[in-house]
């Protein structure tokens, strides 16, 4: 049987809950941005050293295997993400030399409690660190240019898109397609 609160305890209830909830999607948001500043380093250090020629053809099997072996448990770093970590690196690495400094300007910027600045021609902090590397991954290989990119990024952020969400957007082409929605206009 639920308890009747009194208005007082019922907005007791109300701050508590909403500081909960705010602290969970910071931490969640934190853990993101770390992940995505991760990521990118080791794609800077795979996307470095094989496309120099220091290592041989099989060197990133090779490091995942030797990953997997050291550190029992461990996900995400199976040959295909190593690439993929690689891949994010080479994309955005002309927009900013260190993704974790950009990730630290956000921390102080929402600290501020000012405005969000823009970084890599106008993807919005809050957009690009908000969403997982695997969304990353599928729209920097789904698309073509950086104004395709830009949108579904905001557009993942905006409407919190999963993964198979996204896919449906890019496959239904949601870029080429703003502002066309079925109408009978012309009839009317």
């Amino acid at each position: 049987m639920k308890e009747k609160l009194t208005p007082q305890y019922n907005d007791a209830v109300k701050q508590i809950k909403t500081a909960i909830l705010q602290s969970q999607a910071k931490a969640l948001a934190s853990v993101n941005q770390e992940q995505l500043a991760l990521y990118y380093g080791i794609g800077r250090y795979i996307s470095q050293n094989s496309r120099s020629g220091f290592w041989g053809k099989d060197a990133i099997e090779a490091i995942s295997r030797q990953l997997s072996a050291e550190l029992p448990g461990l996900r995400g770093f199976s040959p295909r993400n190593l690439r993929n970590m690689r891949m994010f690196y080479e994309q955005w690495k002309m927009f900013d030399t260190n993704l974790a400094d950009a990730s630290a300007k956000l921390e102080q910027e929402e600290n501020k409690n000012s405005l969000m600045p823009t970084i890599f021609s106008d993807i919005p902090f809050a957009a690009f660190f908000s969403i997982g590397f695997s969304h990353h991954v599928m729209i920097l290989s789904k698309t073509k240019t950086m104004e395709e990119r830009k949108f579904y990024i905001q557009l993942c952020s905006d409407l919190q898109l999963s993964y198979e969400a996204l896919g449906h957007r890019i496959a239904e082409d949601a870029y080429h397609n703003q502002g066309k929605m079925p109408n009978n206009f012309v009839v009317t």
